[in-house]
């Protein structure tokens, strides 16, 4: 009598007795509900599985057994075989750290995963507020400003930005380890003082990685712009997304990234004639870990 490779069930050798072929099933159905699904996007069957893999079938799955299964099938290679089971609603799978649940015809990742937590890998924010930055030495925007609001309402706290010169303003910010030490990307949130008759303002920022014991003495990567259009005195504007940030250096996880951020006051579409008034930056990484254990 034989076991299971993941979990010890016991089966029954065909041919013992009628009960051989139902029992085998429910144990391979037991494992794949206590294993670890290897991926949903391997389309070719593999040519050298381990006994005790777990797949899910995709589309156009190729292979002698693969491509007679269904899609979104979950198969098991067990005893020299691939064997395919349809899944019901509810089942629940984990996909390299990620809760997967069979819901309404589709593998959807689970949100939150009680019970164990869903994987927190993948686009992450930032967030920075102007009292976290500093105006640069060489330069640099105008010093913090604060203007006090009307009884019980927010003060208004930016760094001013000159509509003619460029200026800049920096913050260095130790990354997470569980950063993929990849391009990021910023969305600019800001205001201007008074109503002009023109409104758009051009954000730009640039980055420079430095690991332990690299000089800090570097050049800044390319910069990147996001061009937002105002209107109302003293509204908060967010701007769209820029394209994606090369950070300078040679950026690893747990890295200083030195930002600077700057108006681009000499671009045809930055036409606002006052101060631009920064109050943050979101910043957008990717995250290829749950935790920076």
């Amino acid at each position: 009598m034989a076991s299971t490779p993941i979990l010890p069930f016991a089966q029954w050798l065909s041919g013992t007795n009628q009960n051989s072929i139902p029992a085998n099933d429910n144990a391979r159905r037991n494992q794949i509900l206590n294993g670890n699904v290897i991926s949903q996007a391997v389309t070719a069957q593999p040519v050298s599985p381990s006994e005790g893999d777990i797949y899910i079938i995709p589309t156009s799955a190729t292979g002698a057994q693969w491509a007679t299964f269904t899609a979104k099938d979950l198969a098991i290679y067990s005893g020299g075989t691939w064997y395919a089971f349809a899944p019901v609603a509810g089942v629940t799978v984990d996909i390299a750290g990620t809760l997967y649940s069979y819901q309404s015809s589709a593998w959807t990742a689970v949100s939150g995963g009680g019970g164990g937590g869903g994987s927190t890998q993948g686009k992450q924010t930032i967030g920075i507020t102007a009292g976290s930055m500093r105006p640069s030495l060489t330069g640099g925007c105008a010093n913090l400003n604060a203007i006090a609001g009307a009884s019980n309402q927010p003060d208004i706290v930016t760094l001013d930005f000159d509509p003619t010169t460029e200026e800049f303003a920096q913050i260095a910010i130790p990354m997470p380890k569980k950063w993929n030490a990849g391009t990021v990307t910023a969305r600019f949130r800001w205001s201007h003082a008074a109503t002009t008759t023109n409104f758009g303002v051009v954000w730009s920022i640039q980055g420079l990685a430095v690991s332990d014991d690299d000089a800090i003495a570097q050049s800044y990567g390319t910069a990147q712009t996001a061009t937002d259009t105002g209107g109302t005195t003293n509204d908060l504007y967010i701007s769209g997304e820029t394209a994606a940030v090369t950070i300078a250096g040679t950026p690893a996880k747990g890295d200083t990234v030195f930002f600077r951020v700057s108006r681009k006051a000499a671009d045809g579409s930055d036409t606002l004639a006052i101060d631009a008034r920064l109050h943050g930056i979101d910043i957008f990484v990717t995250t290829d870990a749950d935790t920076d254990a």
